[in-house]
């Protein structure tokens, strides 16, 4: 029986040092994912993308970024000379407000990550350089098909032509909603 009480200890000294082992490569390896963000992780086994839990990274063989999967709003205005023609011919003034996010599913946050970079997709000037001349475009595209009177009367139904113009190609993001703030007859007509 005395033989066996020194095994037994060192049977528990090994599970106790195995334990903490496991807990320190925790401690140093896991990342967990902060609110509202994904962890991109590249290297060895490919690109691995987690959103609600953790990913495991080790510094040798993965390298990792944070992307920031909060909306973003991009303000787009068209005035003076570079504004709006309704199908009567009237210029108008507007102002309108994109919000935009990455979409959740892990094919776009992957996609976001390689085509647009997860620095610039978290950087709204460099969303709005993006996707900024196709919003424009929308936006008179859709106005051409109104008269001034019926643009006033239907601003609802011109925003979600708006919406519907743009599309959900957009790199991975997907567009949440459009606000007009300010649509008016340009007052220096030209």
């Amino acid at each position: 029986m005395e033989g066996i009480i020194p095994i037994v200890i060192t049977l528990i000294a090994i599970l106790i040092f195995q334990v903490c082992i496991y807990f320190l490569i925790i401690k140093l390896f896991y990342k967990k994912v902060p609110t509202a963000n994904a962890i991109i992780r590249n290297g060895l086994g490919g690109t691995k993308v987690a959103i609600s839990k953790g990913i495991y990274v080790i510094p040798s063989f993965h390298t990792y970024e944070i992307l920031d999967m909060t909306s973003k709003s991009i303000r787009v205005e068209l005035l003076d000379n570079n504004n709006l023609i309704t199908k009567d011919d009237v210029r108008i003034d507007i102002k309108a407000s994109f919000l935009m996010r990455i979409n959740n599913e892990l094919e776009f946050i992957k996609k976001v990550a390689h085509t647009i970079g997860v620095e610039n997709a978290s950087n709204k000037e460099h969303l709005k350089e993006l996707f900024s001349a196709k919003f424009i475009e929308s936006l008179k595209a859709v106005a051409r098909q109104y008269t001034f009177e019926t643009l006033i009367d239907s601003r609802n139904n011109y925003r979600d032509l708006v919406i519907q113009n743009i599309g959900t190609d957009l790199n991975g993001f997907t567009l949440e909603n459009c606000a007009i703030d300010y649509i008016e007859k340009t007052t220096n007509n030209q």
